[in-house]
């Protein structure tokens, strides 16, 4: 699609056609109707020690920390090219390497390998004078050469448009995964599976116990990215914007708007600003159907935004650049782990015996069913914006609002937290690792998910057999340091 073009098609002509009502357009469900699928061999495509199901920035972390431990790693992704949230679904902000101190390092290894290969590229771009110890600017683009460098240098096999179908188990072990490619249905083979679909889809093909969104069955609302070039310094900020997005309703489904809009200005092109720019609540990503309907609705968000931005003086000439491919997943299913890291654990910065990550990223909780977010930050504060748009601030440990902040340096994931109940051989990494609903919003970030790849991989690399849970907290924490994550 040219910039003409989606210029075009986010502003149309006035008439009919330009406003509208969106129609319910996904197919009706059959429900209690089934066809028998007739039994068939699968051929097995390869046999390997670790098998990485989903090449996201979790995904790619593991299968090269595995590989570089001398194992044969095979990494299946969906799409023609790795990354994921990085890419896919072109978010461009990649959170601090550092303490809340922004002095510490508590993150390195693999992620920082990522950055300094981006900053080589020119591609990445930090928020602090000091280059390195705030959130990070990257080329999403630019990301997808980086991506391929760690992996087909690190020797791993590589299996792309290639989808989990189904798994194959033998008491509490998986021994293949079924995976749908253009071939056809073929199996791969592992002694260690790692889960690094986002939703859990390995875990849920086995029959794992798991967890799903917060107590009440609701997930955090997906956000679809987008980007936009033309006058984008004329585009207003603060209570202009706001009056611009929630004094009136959206036109394609007559509701209010459901986002507090946020940017960031490309690395490349300056000229060039990303938007997490939608949100749409009531969505479970991991149904189909719903995850259709998320991504349809998304789009018309997308381009309701577009004229509202459009309609201010000055901006007339701002056109849409890009579409992310896929929609962004903040929470949907997480594996039943060894141990279950909570939100008291999180903001409390609970050291395990086996941590192998370490992060600052606030709890951030989206509301599920429409406007409002609150954070709660590692240093006592708590900010919301109310579904009015509000914003209030406070603390969540029920000090005064004059006290001083809490001198917590990071929160901690501990191993055991990748181990998946009911299969001796699978390991989570990414989003779908053994945490709570509060928790989650805290270590669902990419900078995270990259570290629970890479311990991932390395209790992958050392498991005897396959057997993920007889490898100690040690060991794994033992490896990292010797790959240079700065475990406290």
């Amino acid at each position: 699609m040219t910039s003409a073009a989606a210029s075009i098609d986010a502003s149309p002509p006035p008439g009919r056609y330009s406003r509208f009502m969106l129609n319910d357009f996904l197919p009706e469900r059959c429900e209690g109707r089934f066809v028998q699928e007739p039994a068939r061999r699968i051929p097995v495509l390869t046999r390997c020690d670790v098998a990485v199901l989903g090449g996201g920035p979790a995904g790619v972390c593991a299968a090269v920390a595995a590989a570089r431990m001398g194992k044969k790693v095979v990494l299946v992704e969906r799409y023609g090219f790795l990354g994921g949230t990085a890419t896919a679904a072109s978010v461009n902000i990649w959170h601090s390497l550092y303490g809340m101190d922004r002095q510490t390092k508590v993150i390195g290894g693999l992620p920082e390998e990522v950055i300094d290969r981006l900053l080589a590229l020119k591609a990445a771009r930090n928020g602090a004078p000091d280059g390195r110890t705030s959130y990070w600017t990257v080329c999403t683009e630019t990301a997808k050469l980086v991506f391929d460098d760690l992996v087909v240098g690190a020797g791993v096999r590589l299996l792309l448009h290639a989808w989990l179908a189904d798994v194959v188990m033998e008491k509490d072990r998986v021994v293949a995964a079924i995976v749908e490619t253009k071939s056809g249905r073929q199996a791969i083979e592992a002694a260690t599976f790692i889960d690094c679909t986002g939703d859990a889809d390995l875990a849920r093909r086995a029959g794992l116990p798991l967890q799903f969104g917060n107590a009440q069955g609701h997930c955090q609302p997906p956000t679809l990215c987008f980007r936009l070039s033309g006058p984008i310094e004329q585009i207003p900020s603060g209570e202009l914007l706001e009056a611009l997005l929630f004094n009136e309703p959206m036109d394609y489904n007559g509701e209010p708007y459901p986002c507090f809009l946020w940017g960031q200005r490309g690395v490349l092109d300056p000229g060039e600003l990303m938007y997490a720019g939608t949100r749409v609540p009531n969505t479970n990503v991991a149904d189909a159907l719903e995850l259709t309907r998320a991504e349809v609705h998304a789009r018309y968000q997308m381009r309701w935004v577009m004229r509202q931005l459009q309609s201010a003086p000055g901006c007339e000439k701002l056109f849409l650049r890009d579409i992310a491919t896929q929609i962004g997943t903040r929470e949907s299913y997480r594996i039943e782990a060894e141990h279950m890291v909570t939100r008291e654990e999180i903001l409390n910065g609970t050291r395990f015996e086996d941590t192998i990550a370490q992060g600052t990223y606030p709890i951030d909780i989206h509301n599920p069913k429409g406007r409002g977010i609150i954070f709660y930050e590692l240093d006592g504060t708590r900010r919301e914006i109310t579904s009015e748009g509000r914003r209030v601030a406070s603390r969540w440990d029920g000090a005064a609002g004059d006290a001083p902040k809490r001198d917590t340096l990071c929160w901690s994931v501990p191993y055991r937290s990748l181990i998946a109940h009911g299969a001796v051989n699978v390991l989570a990494a990414g989003r779908c690792i053994g945490v709570d609903h509060e928790a989650a919003g805290a270590t669902r970030v990419m900078i995270s998910a990259m570290q629970f790849g890479q311990a991932a991989g390395a209790g992958a690399a050392l498991a005897q057999g396959g057997a993920v849970r007889n490898v100690s907290g040690e060991c794994v924490r033992d490896e990292l340091r010797r790959q240079g994550v700065p475990i406290l």
